[in-house]
């Protein structure tokens, strides 16, 4: 089992998905959160459907966020 301190702080993937302005770069950061889940239970993190389960939410936030900002925009 390897050192789950190597692993990335998740606020850096809140702050990327955060940043995302439109529909194609959400695409991307759902690779990169599941990417990160990946490694989170590679690099063995005792929690990491936690960690899934947090990016998720935050991506679909993000998601509702966009599509209030094209309707109202």
């Amino acid at each position: 089992m390897e050192n789950s301190q190597d692993l990335a702080p998740i606020t850096k993937v809140f702050s990327i998905i955060d940043s995302c302005i439109n529909s194609d770069q959400l695409k991307i950061c759902k690779k990169l959160a599941d990417a990160y889940t990946k490694l989170a239970r590679e690099k063995g993190v005792v929690n990491f459907n936690a960690v899934k389960q947090v990016l998720e939410i935050r991506i679909k936030e993000r998601e509702e966020e966009l599509k209030y900002i094209e309707t109202f925009a």
